[in-house]
């Protein structure tokens, strides 16, 4: 039995073969590989569009079956007949939901692969670091990068890219400094793609891969440190202006405004705004503010 997507190949495949240089699916196929799906475009699209029209049908029995419901219940006095109105509302839902699952089915990949850039970068410092820990025991680069594909566990989506240098060499016969050039144009990671362009540039103009391995290792370090010593004195500014916008002051006012109450001049619904609504937001937002901040020194 063929499966959905052998179905809807099999529909539109023919149709977007002829479609494949068209230049928003030439950007589209840089990214289906930049998020490491392996999906020729052509069944992409041929699913895109299979499921945009599943879900315009889906649609359409919702409508229906709405109508008819209604159409049931005496005290509406609907019939189930169709008139100009229902001719708009279904063309324009239909239209609207195949744009969106289609649309949906476009920029997943791209999605994906932005998430794999953020990942990538994340770890790539650390990565770095193994891999100049390796080269400065001797290990061969390619033997570097095949260790490296199998730490998964600690290198998440650096191993994932390590290992497309490891097909290319071990199933596709390249040799290793065309498996890297490969991998440097489709990364999602700038920063990556920037480490490979530099080893493989090394290594024709008669340099030590290694010792490359080793100097971009302790320039990465030192600017994490420099990111984190940035963070940490950033933190301790924030950290002030919260405890004097957010607890001293907050704390004040109320004490002020329940003494105001008590001798019968203040409002308890401006202070209950103060209590509840204020400082509960304030905070929040705080807490908001500082995640952003920890995402932004992880990039």
């Amino acid at each position: 039995m063929k499966s959905i997507d052998e179905i809807a190949f099999g529909i539109f495949g023919a149709y977007f073969k002829t479609k494949r240089e068209f230049r928003w699916f030439v950007s589209l196929r840089e990214n289906l590989i930049k998020a490491r799906i392996f999906v020729s475009i052509e069944r992409w699209l041929s699913k895109a569009v299979f499921y945009s029209v599943i879900g315009s049908c889906v649609l359409l029995s919702i409508y229906l079956s709405m109508k008819f419901l209604l159409s049931l219940l005496p005290k509406l006095d609907l019939s189930f007949s169709f008139g100009l109105t229902d001719f708009i509302i279904i063309t324009t839902g239909s239209v609207i939901a195949f744009c969106s699952v289609f649309c949906g089915f476009y920029f997943l990949p791209n999605m994906k692969a932005w998430e794999r850039k953020r990942k990538i970068e994340e770890l790539l410092p650390y990565a770095i670091s193994y891999i100049s820990s390796m080269a400065a025991i001797g290990m061969i680069p390619y033997e570097i990068f095949k260790k490296l594909s199998e730490e998964g566990e600690n290198y998440g989506e650096v191993s994932v890219e390590a290992r497309q240098i490891v097909r290319d060499v071990s199933f596709f016969g390249y040799d290793f400094m065309t498996a890297l050039k490969n991998l440097a144009s489709t990364t999602p990671s700038a920063n990556m793609r920037t480490f490979l362009q530099g080893a493989v540039t090394t290594a024709l103009s008669g340099g030590e891969m290694g010792v490359y391995f080793i100097n971009t290792a302790k320039i990465y370090m030192a600017e994490r440190r420099k990111n984190y010593e940035n963070f940490i004195n950033t933190l301790g500014i924030i950290a002030e202006f919260y405890v004097t916008g957010l607890v001293v002051g907050p704390l004040l006012l109320i004490v002020v405004l329940a003494i105001m109450c008590f001798m019968g001049s203040g409002s308890l619904s401006t202070l209950a705004a103060i209590v509840y609504l204020v400082i509960p937001l304030s905070t929040a937002a705080f807490v908001f503010l500082l995640d952003v901040m920890f995402s932004a020194v992880h990039k």
